[in-house]
């Protein structure tokens, strides 16, 4: 159980941060990440899709809870990008780029899950 709640609190943690950057001003953005938006968006949807997954572990779908975990924060910034920011907007690019982020985050998942079960 702690180890859950541990992993609660960096997921928690990491979608603050995550919807702070996103609906900061272009400008006042620090320079972090890959260079490529795209990228920036699929490595940050990567990443909170492993640590909700890892929240929720025990649970017997939690690839699956993750994954939508995921996709629904992408959702909410370019929700949030189209209805409370002037600088930033809401792409379906952004939205593609989080979903293969949070595809091959599951993907990670369930082939770790296989090698785990093969041994």
């Amino acid at each position: 159980m702690v180890r859950t709640l541990g992993w609660r609190i960096l997921c928690v943690g990491l979608t603050a941060a995550i919807l702070l950057l996103a609906l900061l001003p272009n400008d006042s953005v620090p320079q972090v990440g890959f260079g490529w938006d795209k990228l920036n968006h699929s490595a940050a949807i990567a990443v909170v899709t492993v640590l909700a997954f890892l929240s929720v572990k025990p649970y017997r779908r939690a690839a699956s809870v993750a994954f939508w975990y995921g996709m629904s924060l992408g959702v909410l910034i370019e929700l949030c990008q189209a209805v409370f920011t002037t600088t930033r907007s809401a792409e379906w690019g952004d939205l593609l780029a989080d979903f293969l982020g949070a595809g091959a985050a599951c993907c990670f998942i369930t082939a770790i899950k296989i090698k785990k079960e093969t041994k």
